[in-house]
């Protein structure tokens, strides 16, 4: 018997049409090898979607992806990420609930005495037995974690899958660097001897078979193509994505493996612009390109360092996208958020990207708050003006009305403050 482990698919995260495709396409071909096959089932940890409520033409494409599975006969158990859960709106893997292409996962009740019981879901064709805890905004699921009786978890028998989302500390790295805002729990939050712990969160493909005392296992699929601008860079320099296939029998996970889905091809340059001038840089860069052979490409260019001499707006990189994509590139990608000037200096950005940079800035910062309520200051503070930002920053779908979508974004960032009365009189 064999089952398929997916997250942090972010669909609907690409803006430019080529990389939407791509996107798309990963995602079919991905789901395509499970039914050939001929998984059991399907699990997704969270993140399937970039937003709650993606665009129509990110619906459109999902549920017929999804349905394609549940008419081959493959169950898919679900469980909602930091990003595709709304406190306060009815999420798309709500709707794909309803239709019956994928089961939530989570069982989660509270009790008179405060602790929280978590029950399980079992697949009937093979008899495993599944339970899960969905990923929040702002890490908040950690209470639940914190309010589990374990207990009955632990004691129950069979072939046991424990899917959740969150970064564990005990597999996290200092180059974790795009979520470092986020809270990590310790495995010992989890309940202990489950055959399988499945992961979403975590950008990268990670996975310990034995390493954790009571915690065997653990597994993160990685993200399956690019949730963060960085993943395009990760991309670029070899890193494997696709989901991962476990299989087992009555005594328990006999195989892990990463199953690698390809994507599209890269060009990375990376120019040091650190004692040249201006001139000297754009002639760098010119040089560099001119080796490239763009077409049917995604070209990242990094250009970071302190120049001797010049604006860093001499640089015509508008132009160089241009040429790029003129020759043919699919998308052309470019960071210099870590480039500046002695002539002409500029505060230095913390972070390559808009994620780092917002997660390193509130974490920075939020010391300066002055409030007497604790949600807002520290860590968990940080966590929460990270994901204002996200829900501030959300476009408005198609065809939605202004008043409507002022009133959703107010109410989503109302529940996130756990405000009362939603968000009807707020802008």
């Amino acid at each position: 018997m064999k089952f398929a482990h997916f997250s942090d698919m972010h669909l609907g995260f690409q803006k430019s049409r080529p990389l939407q495709g791509v996107e798309q396409d990963v995602f079919e071909r991905a789901l395509d090898d499970c039914i050939r096959r001929s998984v059991d089932f399907i699990l997704v940890c969270g993140d399937t979607f970039h937003v709650n409520i993606p665009e129509m033409r990110v619906q459109k494409f999902a549920f017929a992806a999804l349905r394609r599975v549940h008419e081959a006969g493959i169950p898919v158990y679900a469980i909602y990420g930091s990003h595709d859960f709304s406190p306060s709106a009815t999420s798309v893997i709500d709707l794909l609930a309803e239709t019956g292409y994928i089961t939530n996962v989570q069982r989660l009740t509270s009790n008179d005495d405060g602790t929280m019981s978590l029950g399980f879901v079992t697949d009937e064709k093979t008899g495993a037995k599944l339970a899960g805890i969905s990923g929040l905004g702002a890490s908040k699921d950690i209470t639940y974690y914190e309010k589990l009786d374990r207990g009955p978890l632990e004691a129950e028998q069979g072939l046991r899958i424990f899917m959740f989302h969150g970064a564990v500390s005990e597999m996290r790295t200092a180059d974790d660097a795009a979520q470092a805002a986020d809270a990590a729990m310790p495995l010992s939050y989890m309940p202990r001897n489950f055959d399988y712990y499945a992961g979403g969160h975590m950008h990268r493909f990670r996975y310990e078979p034995k390493s954790f005392e009571n915690h065997p296992n653990v597994v993160y699929p990685g993200t399956l193509f690019a949730g963060f601008h960085s993943d395009l860079e990760e991309n670029a320099r070899g890193a494997t994505r696709g989901y991962v296939l476990a299989e087992f029998d009555d005594t328990g996970i006999t195989d892990v493996r990463q199953i690698g889905i390809k994507n599209c091809e890269y060009d990375m340059i990376r120019v040091n612009a650190t004692h040249k001038t201006s001139h000297a840089v754009s002639e760098e860069i010119d040089q560099r390109l001119a080796g490239v052979e763009p077409a049917d490409k995604v070209v990242i260019l990094s250009v970071s360092g302190r120049m001797s001499e010049g604006k860093t707006t001499d640089v015509d990189f508008a132009a160089i996208s241009g040429n790029l994509q003129g020759r043919g590139a699919v998308e052309v990608k470019i960071s210099r958020r870590q480039l500046s000037s002695a002539e002409y200096e500029i505060t230095e950005s913390k972070g390559e990207t808009a994620e780092e940079i917002a997660v390193n800035t509130f974490g920075e910062n939020i010391g300066q708050v002055d409030s007497g309520a604790a949600g807002l200051t520290g860590r968990r503070g940080a966590e929460l003006a990270k994901r204002l930002l996200d829900i501030l920053g959300r476009p408005a779908l198609e065809n939605e009305p202004l008043t409507v979508y002022r009133e959703r974004v107010a109410d989503e960032a109302a529940a996130a403050l756990e405000l009362d009365g939603e968000g009807e009189e707020q802008e």
